[in-house]
């Protein structure tokens, strides 16, 4: 005959399990700012495809949600929510719910290797590259056709003249195609957008977010573009 469960005891766990869970969301957070190379040697990662950074930031929201969820419920004395929530994280795990890859695996402080993380040095050695980038691009000014460039690059810098005019959105749409736009700048391809942004909180479902992509296409790629230039 298995044990009794012991509520006070999974309550115990779980907040511990949550806040091991919240500590590792807190890393993923900060290795964000690292190219791939430096991601992979940072910690001793299982395999896993690299999480993208609205994945992190969802689940930080996700794990706030369920640890206000489970003090409540310890503050009026439910323990059974506890229990049930341990038996779920013994279920996914034996089951194989975790599809394989594709997850945040846990990051320990003890295991981070602290020569991987950028110094403030090297953040500030960096901070001038910015600056270079645009004397370089008004170089080409100095020279014996200097008088025509000037008139040329007021044609070329409207901001505006890249992003096709189109109707005015819906605010659920609009809020697509802003997820379109952030995806893409993240590298995500354009069959990928409307199964990633339909698992975002409050949007529309599959079938509508790519009804809405395929409307907004032109603006989508033409700000995703216009914002990775902006950044350069």
């Amino acid at each position: 005959m298995p044990p009794r469960e012991d509520p006070q005891a999974s309550a115990e766990r779980m907040h511990a399990l949550l806040s091991r869970w919240r500590q590792s969301l807190e890393l993923h957070t900060r290795y964000l700012k690292l190219d791939d190379t430096h991601y992979r040697h940072v910690q001793p990662w299982p395999p896993h495809e690299r999480p993208a950074a609205w994945i992190v930031q969802l689940a930080r929201q996700k794990l706030a949600e369920l640890a206000r969820a489970l003090a409540e419920h310890t503050t009026r004395g439910d323990l059974q929510f506890a229990v049930g929530l341990e038996q779920m994280v013994f279920l996914a795990n034996l089951v194989g719910l975790q599809p394989t890859g594709r997850h945040l695996p846990l990051a320990d402080p003890q295991n981070e290797q602290p020569e991987i993380m950028p110094t403030a040095d090297s953040v500030t050695r960096e901070l001038p590259r910015p600056r270079n980038a645009r004397s370089s691009a008004r170089a080409p000014r100095v020279g014996r056709n200097s008088r025509a460039l000037p008139a040329r690059s007021t044609r070329t810098a409207a901001p505006a003249a890249s992003v096709p005019a189109a109707a005015p959105l819906s605010a659920a749409a609009a809020e697509v195609v802003e997820d379109g736009m952030r995806l893409m700048q993240w590298g995500r391809k354009w069959h990928e957008l409307g199964e990633l942004i339909s698992r975002l909180p409050a949007r529309p479902s599959i079938g509508e977010t790519r009804r809405i992509l395929r409307a907004n296409r032109a603006r989508i790629e033409a700000g995703a573009t216009e914002s990775a230039a902006t950044r350069q």
